[in-house]
């Protein structure tokens, strides 16, 4: 079972965080997703406003991964597994206040929650951690 450390919860915390995806006949997308966050030690929620790319891919295929990377450290983690969409309670409400901080006229598409399936150190070339 492939659990967060400490370390990783910082780093996502604290540093940009990148969305891959990628569409039924495997072209490839990658996104920045600032409302990225730990959800507790198996999971990762980003909020998806807009249905774009990102949405249409997993809307076709589920499978991302979660990337994050301390440029300055040299240290990075790759999270991989398959997205929830959360449409209601809680989490949902976190996108909806993000959206109208935002100004973004039309509701947020979900919270969209992986449980983490792999973990991979990309600060020692991409190693399988768990």
């Amino acid at each position: 079972m492939a659990k967060l450390t400490d370390d990783m919860k910082k780093m996502v915390a604290s540093h940009q965080v990148f969305v891959a995806t990628a569409s039924l006949d495997g072209v490839p997308s990658i996104a920045t997703k600032g409302s990225a966050q730990v959800l507790d030690d198996e999971h990762l929620v980003f909020y998806e406003l807009t249905g774009g790319r990102t949405w249409t891919n997993l809307q076709r295929n589920p499978k991302l991964a979660i990337a994050v990377v301390d440029r300055s450290t040299m240290k990075g983690y790759r999270f991989t597994g398959q997205a929830e969409f959360v449409t209601e309670g809680e989490l949902y409400a976190g996108a909806q206040k993000l959206a109208e901080l935002l100004k973004i006229p039309a509701p947020p598409k979900a919270a969209v929650k992986m449980k983490v399936e792999e973990i991979f150190d990309l600060g020692k070339g991409g190693v399988k951690m768990a």
